[in-house]
């Protein structure tokens, strides 16, 4: 299937933040940015994991699912290493900067300090803007604490959904041994199968005291 539309480049992102949000509030403008991670994440992971047989997934749709919220999504993508710890931190910021908007509802926006501060922290985290000041100009995105949240957006949507296209889903495990049909008592223990591997290193030295 040609994903060439929904996945693309970076040029796509920054054409569909700034054709969604060009006329959108500052508020609307953040929440739908999140959506747009959270969404991604949630593709990310259901591709990664074990598909679920039911037609609902528990870990994702059910109430009080696991992985129903953003933060969890993002946590659980940095701890299976799909994301870096440095993604990580930046997606938090990306959540709280949404929290900020969605909660506070008398006149947030982009210049009311926490947020700038916070978008600040997103500029240095990467150091985009600063090494591509030509890149920041040819976005068209608006001069400004907007500007450079759309800006930093927009490659990171591109990073997240690079990696969707390129992810492969983890392996089932193997039955572990005591499902083995041919395991009787007078059978060797199968030493693989299902077994984790210890590392020599680890084992304990009988001879330290």
């Amino acid at each position: 299937m040609d994903k060439s539309h929904e996945y693309g480049t970076a040029k796509h992102w920054d054409d569909v933040l700034q054709e969604e949000f060009t006329k959108e509030s500052d508020r609307a403008a953040v929440i739908l940015v999140a959506s747009l991670f959270d969404n991604a994440l949630t593709t990310f992971l259901k591709n990664v994991l074990l598909p679920t047989p039911a037609a609902a997934d528990e870990l994702f749709d059910l109430p009080n699912a696991p992985l129903a919220t953003f933060s969890a999504k993002i946590n659980l993508s940095y701890r299976i290493g799909v994301i870096s710890q440095r993604f990580c931190r930046d997606l938090h910021l990306i959540r709280k900067i949404r929290n900020e908007f969605a909660h506070n509802i008398y006149g947030c926006s982009f210049e009311t300090s926490i947020v700038r501060s916070r978008i600040l922290e997103l500029s240095r985290s990467s150091g985009m803007i600063e090494r591509s000041p030509r890149t920041r100009g040819y976005s068209q995105f608006p001069e400004g604490c907007r500007g450079d949240f759309l800006f930093i957006a927009s490659w990171m949507l591109y990073s997240l959904n690079q990696q969707i296209e390129s992810c492969q889903s983890l392996p089932e495990a193997t039955l572990e041994w005591g499902y083995n049909p041919k395991f009787t008592e007078e059978t060797k223990k199968p030493e693989t199968a299902g077994q984790p591997r210890v590392p020599p290193a680890s084992l304990p030295d009988n001879n330290r005291q």
